[in-house]
């Protein structure tokens, strides 16, 4: 049986961990150490950590993993190791990318380590109205997790901590969700797009998962975002030619890739979908809505799950166009 919590390094300041959840998302979660400030940046925190048989033998939780479990790509140490009177070397700023459950319901044990959490201004509503619903806990029937975002960030926003500049700029990318949002760490070079976009199949091919939207995505806001992206991306390639091109991190399958090169086989795979040029390969009814799956010959790079409606509504906004 894989570990339920696997760590590895992405870059010399961030690590992925990569949770083997009993929903089978696979969510992934980043965590960026600071030193100057002490601080954990933490992307995400997936999906609540282990049932009780798999807690006698692993970590109670996210939190717990990350303060006690030592790394083998950090020296053998913890992320965050415990001080002697049970508190925190650092700091936690967590960034929520959007609000669905697998990427939510870790969220709980941080609150009692005061950790600043920082969602999208761009729909506060979404998040806020109906919680159960817009994070697909009650299609689970699991209860919700209960906590207070500190941060509601402004597209373009650049982070600090305690007056310190963090390098780290909030992209808003609604899309996937109205809440959906990307983070750029500039001093890494590397683009972190949560839940927009990620490749089919697992690095060791055991699994693979659709690029999904739930009934309350738009595809009109999503290929805006894309678009948004590669401006991003190309920007800071242009302004630093001499440096390696931006890499992206995505919530699930990818965590290290060619951002550019990522952004436009996603935005021509949107496009043929729209020209109907991709076969739809499985239809199934989802809360009440026909979801499709749309999925090229052979071995594609991605396939795409949604509601038909949001290609007909994109469609219908190209045409009026």
């Amino acid at each position: 049986m894989a570990p339920y919590f696997h760590c590895s390094r992405v870059n010399s300041t961030t690590f992925l961990i990569h949770e083997n959840d009993k929903y089978g998302e696979h969510p992934f979660i980043y965590v960026k150490i600071y030193e100057h400030p002490s601080l954990i940046v933490l992307s995400d925190t997936g999906c609540g950590g282990p049932d009780q048989d798999r807690k006698k033998r692993e970590a109670d939780s996210l939190k717990d993993f990350i303060e006690t479990c030592p790394i083998d790509d950090n020296g053998d140490k913890a992320l965050n190791p415990r001080l002697p009177d049970g508190t925190v070397t650092k700091q936690y700023l967590i960034i929520c990318t959007h609000c669905h459950y697998d990427h939510i319901l870790g969220v709980s044990p941080f609150e009692s380590s005061k950790a600043t959490v920082l969602s999208s201004s761009y729909d506060p509503s979404f998040s806020q109205k109906d919680f159960a619903e817009h994070s697909l806990c009650r299609f689970l029937n699991i209860p919700a997790p209960e906590f207070n975002v500190s941060t509601w960030a402004t597209d373009g926003q650049k982070l600090t901590y305690k007056g310190l500049p963090l390098d780290l700029q909030i992209i808003h990318t609604p899309g996937h969700t109205p809440d959906e949002l990307a983070w750029y760490d500039a001093s890494e070079r590397h683009l972190y797009v949560g839940d927009s976009f990620y490749q089919r199949v697992a690095k060791d091919g055991s699994y693979e998962q659709a690029i999904l939207f739930p009934k309350e995505g738009n595809w009109i806001h999503y290929l805006e975002s894309l678009r948004k992206l590669q401006r991003s991306v190309e920007s800071e390639n242009e302004r630093e030619p001499d440096k390696a091109a931006v890499r992206v991190g995505c919530g699930h399958v990818t965590s290290d890739a060619s951002a550019m090169g990522m952004l436009v086989e996603v935005e021509s795979l949107f496009n043929r979908i729209l020209a109907e040029e991709v076969p739809i390969v499985k239809e199934e009814s989802k809360r009440g809505e026909v979801y499709a799956t749309w999925k090229e010959d052979g071995a594609p790079q991605y396939s795409v799950e949604a509601p038909i409606r949001l290609a007909q509504e994109a469609r219908k906004f190209q045409s009026s166009g």
